[in-house]
């Protein structure tokens, strides 16, 4: 009777610990992200580091069970994402896909050379795409430090944000290049089709100060 019982009990125990075995790795499965940093210490000035200041609900690509909240720092480059718990900084060299479901605003985490040759991994907010390209938009909030009053006069000019013009990209065949939009450094990155982008540019009355006529120009040149 009491190998019979004892017998039960190991097997019992046995179970609940294999039992925990398999939460344990469910868990960690389900949890890899919360493995990033937290997030930058906050700065005090004027304006707002945020694309959106507010929380905005968000899906990230391999958690589609889970709707979380997130907010872009356009600042420093990071996505924020609220746990409920804590905020943390998704890790940039890992490859995420971040969806604003109030709008389909999609970010991606790209290896990518800025326009001035610095190579950087971020995230970039996918404007347009096809099998074929990506057009890709790097939000870009600048810090301005606080200036002194030159004289007992003035006033100090205060610490504040700013937003700047975006840098575009092309993403074709795995392959990303800044997207000039001066229309002079279009033409000179792609020489040979130099005559074929002018007439393109005067037929189709493109704005390169507009982004929905980037949208077409990113759209023809990645038929070249």
């Amino acid at each position: 009777m009491r190998k019979s019982i004892l017998t039960s009990l190991c097997i019992a125990v046995f179970s609940l610990f294999t039992y925990g075995q398999g939460l344990t790795s469910i868990d960690v499965a389900s949890e890899k992200l919360y493995m990033s940093s937290d997030v930058s210490k906050p700065v005090n000035a004027l304006g707002s580091p945020y694309v959106n200041k507010n929380f905005l609900p968000v899906k990230v690509k391999g958690y589609d069970d889970k709707l979380f909240t997130g907010r872009f720092n356009a600042y420093n480059g990071e996505m924020e994402i609220n746990l409920g718990t804590k905020i943390i900084a998704l890790d940039k060299n890992k490859p995420y896909e971040v969806i604003y479901t109030q709008n389909n605003k999609i970010y991606r985490t790209y290896n990518y050379s800025t326009p001035s040759g610095i190579a950087k991994n971020g995230f970039l907010n996918v404007v347009s795409e096809t099998e074929g390209y990506a057009f890709l938009k790097e939000e870009l909030i600048k810090y301005y430090d606080k200036v002194p009053a030159a004289t007992s006069y003035q006033q100090d000019k205060p610490a504040k944000f700013k937003e700047e013009s975006p840098n575009y990209y092309l993403k074709k065949a795995n392959v990303i290049r800044p997207f000039p939009t001066k229309k002079k450094d279009l033409l000179k990155s792609y020489p040979k089709d130099a005559k074929k982008i002018k007439s393109f540019l005067k037929e189709e009355n493109i704005s390169l100060k507009k982004e929905e006529d980037l949208v077409k120009l990113a759209r023809y040149l990645a038929s070249l």
